[in-house]
C-alpha cells in the first residue's frame, strides 16, 4: 500500500516537471513575438521599415508651381541677388536641387596704364580688332566670327550706335566679343578738341543700349598725343591703337588683305580692320582664311581686354540679360563681380 502511494506521488511529481518544464518552454516564443502572432507557432507578421522625414525646402526655393526667373530671385519683378543661390541674403549651396543658381552678365571691363597700347606682350597671342561700326557689314562679322569660333574687339562709333543695333550688340557680348569706343562722329581729336564729350556720349549709347560701358578707345586714324590718352584715362578708357595694317579700308582685294595681315603679325599683335565705313565685302572674305593660318602658326586668338590683361566685370542678372548670362563657374580668371545696383 505505501508502495502504491509513493509511485502515485512520484508520478505527480514528475507530470508537474514536465508541465513547468513546457510552460517555461513557450516564454521565448510569446516574448519575440510581442508585436506579431500571439498564438505559439505563428510566425510573427512582417514589419514594413519606416520612411524617413520628407527633407525641408531649401531655403530661397520657388514655392511648388512657381517657377523662378532664370537669373533672378524667382519672384517676378524684384532685382536679382548677389549671392549665388539666387536667394536675396542668403548663400545659396551649388548645385542643390530646387536652388535657381544665379546668373550674372558682363558690364564691362577694368582697365589700366596712361599709354597709348600698339601691342601686348610677347606671346602666342593676337587681338582682331574691327572698326567704324555697328553697320551694315558688321552682321555677317559676327556670324563669320561665330562659324570660325573666334572673338574680336569691336570699335564703334556713337552716332552710329541705336536700340535697332541692341539684338546684335547682345548677341556681341554673348559670344564673348568686346565693344569700344571710337569717338561719337570720328573727328581727329588732335585738331578738334572737345575729346572729353566725343568719349562720354559714345559711352552713354553703348551702356544706354546694351548695358556694357567699353573700358577700351581706340581714336580714330590713330590720331592721339598725351592729352587724348590723359583724357580718355580719366574716363578709365585705354587708348589702343595697333601695330598690324592691312590698309583694308581702301579695299585693295581679299588676296591682299590676307597676305599683308600674315606678313605683318608677331606674337602680342593687335589687328586693325573695318567692319564698317563703306563697304567690307573683301575684309569680310579675307578674315575666315587669316583666323586659320594664324591658328596653324600656334597663335591664339583673343579680344583686346584678355590680350592686355584687363578685366571683365560683372553683375548678377537683373535686366538685359537674355541670352547673355552666364554661372559663376564660367566667368573665368580674374572676372570681377559688382553688385547690383
Amino acid at each position: 500500500m505505501i508502495a502504491g502511494r509513493a509511485a502515485r506521488l512520484r508520478a505527480a511529481v514528475a507530470g508537474n516537471v514536465l508541465t513547468a518544464l513546457l510552460v517555461l518552454s513557450t516564454v521565448p516564443t510569446l516574448a519575440l513575438s510581442g508585436h506579431g502572432a500571439r498564438a505559439a507557432g505563428r510566425a510573427p507578421a512582417p514589419t514594413t521599415p519606416l520612411a524617413p522625414p520628407a527633407a525641408s525646402a531649401p531655403a530661397g526655393a520657388p514655392a511648388p508651381g512657381k517657377a523662378g526667373a532664370p537669373g533672378e530671385s524667382g519672384t517676378p519683378g524684384k532685382a536679382g541677388p548677389t549671392t549665388e543661390s539666387g536667394t536675396p541674403g542668403k548663400p545659396g549651396v551649388p548645385g542643390k536641387p530646387g536652388v535657381p543658381a544665379a546668373l550674372y552678365r558682363i558690364v564691362g571691363c577694368r582697365s589700366r596704364g596712361a599709354i597709348a597700347y600698339r601691342s601686348g606682350p610677347h606671346l602666342r597671342e593676337v587681338a582682331l580688332s574691327f572698326d567704324d561700326g555697328p553697320a551694315a557689314d558688321t552682321p555677317a562679322f559676327v556670324s563669320m566670327l561665330e562659324r570660325a569660333r573666334a572673338r574680336a574687339t569691336f570699335f564703334m562709333i556713337g552716332a552710329q550706335v541705336n536700340s535697332g543695333y541692341r539684338s546684335l550688340m547682345l548677341r556681341e557680348l554673348r559670344d564673348g566679343d568686346v565693344l569700344g569706343d571710337h569717338t561719337y562722329s570720328h573727328p581727329d581729336l588732335t585738331r578738334t578738341g572737345g575729346v572729353r564729350e566725343q568719349l562720354l556720349r559714345t559711352l552713354g549709347v553703348i551702356r544706354a543700349v546694351s548695358g556694357y560701358a567699353p573700358c577700351v578707345f581706340r581714336p580714330p586714324y590713330g590720331a592721339v598725343d598725351s592729352s587724348v590718352v590723359q583724357t580718355a584715362r580719366s574716363l578709365a578708357l585705354a587708348t589702343v591703337l595697333w601695330n598690324v595694317d592691312p590698309a583694308d579700308w581702301a579695299r585693295p582685294g581679299t588676296s591682299a588683305i590676307v597676305q599683308r595681315v600674315l606678313a605683318q603679325v608677331q606674337p602680342g599683335s593687335i589687328i586693325l580692320s573695318h567692319d564698317g565705313g563703306g563697304p567690307r565685302g573683301q575684309t569680310l572674305a579675307a578674315y575666315p582664311e587669316i583666323i586659320g593660318a594664324l591658328r596653324a602658326r600656334g597663335y591664339r586668338i583673343v579680344t583686346i581686354p584678355e590680350l592686355l590683361g584687363f578685366h571683365p566685370v560683372y553683375r548678377p542678372c537683373v535686366k538685359l540679360c537674355s541670352a547673355i548670362g552666364v554661372p559663376r563657374s564660367k566667368l573665368g580668371r580674374g572676372a570681377i563681380i559688382e553688385r547690383a545696383p
